[in-house]
């Protein structure tokens, strides 16, 4: 049965070397937080994600995770969901692709310039991805979010939101709601046939100070 589902599609654990995050604080924070749909995103990692659906299984919650990873490309990041395997870092973004393409294929954060995002390349692959990030929280100025949202319109890809959270207060800042059996393989392809309706607050320069003292301390 279809109901309106409130997702967050960037979210980090402690598996991502920048992150703190423990897959019962995600699921605690996430739930208080109204979501219905999560995907964990560590840093060329899928740990976290494993964990975190694996817990939320065994505590019998009603909460959908989604594993994922956050993969730094030659050209940049890009985010692959409904993975197991974990996909090698460092590759050429063509390479990678071949590799993301078992999984659903988001660019994040794609005209961030003060971080990793695959820019122009997008205009090379964007016939292979399935969303894009047209609103990352962390994006400190909001015009690059704004330059995400003209290209996947211009481009008819659809368009989600992630948090790009690392500590347990940045979850739902920004986060997209469709109405979607909640199953994977619904909710992925809702995504790419159906409207999607994007919510989203910026989050400012204080979580990024916070996720630079993270590896201080690992």
């Amino acid at each position: 049965m279809e109901k309106k589902l409130k997702l967050d599609f960037h979210i980090h654990s402690l598996h991502s070397p920048d992150g703190n995050m423990k897959p019962y604080s995600i699921l605690d924070s996430s739930i208080s937080k109204g979501l219905n749909v999560i995907a964990v995103t560590d840093h060329n990692s899928t740990k976290g994600g494993i964990e975190t659906r694996n817990l939320a299984e065994k505590m019998g919650l009603d909460i959908t995770v989604i594993v994922g990873q956050e993969i730094k490309t030659e050209s940049g990041e890009i985010i692959v969901l409904n993975i197991e395997e974990e996909i090698e870092k460092d590759m050429a973004l063509e390479e990678t692709l071949i590799y993301a393409k078992k999984g659903f294929i988001i660019t994040p954060h794609p005209f961030d310039k003060f971080r990793k995002g695959i820019g122009e390349e997008l205009d090379k692959i964007s016939k292979n991805i399935d969303a894009i990030e047209v609103f990352n929280s962390r994006t400190l100025f909001l015009g690059h979010n704004k330059l995400a949202e003209t290209y996947a319109k211009t481009n008819n890809i659809p368009g989600v939101a992630g948090s790009d959270s690392h500590f347990v207060e940045e979850i739902g800042s920004s986060y997209f709601m469709i109405n979607s059996k909640n199953k994977i393989s619904s909710i992925l392809k809702t995504i790419k046939e159906e409207e999607i309706s994007i919510y989203g607050r910026q989050t400012g320069f204080r979580p990024h100070l916070k996720t630079s003292l993270i590896p201080l301390f690992k």
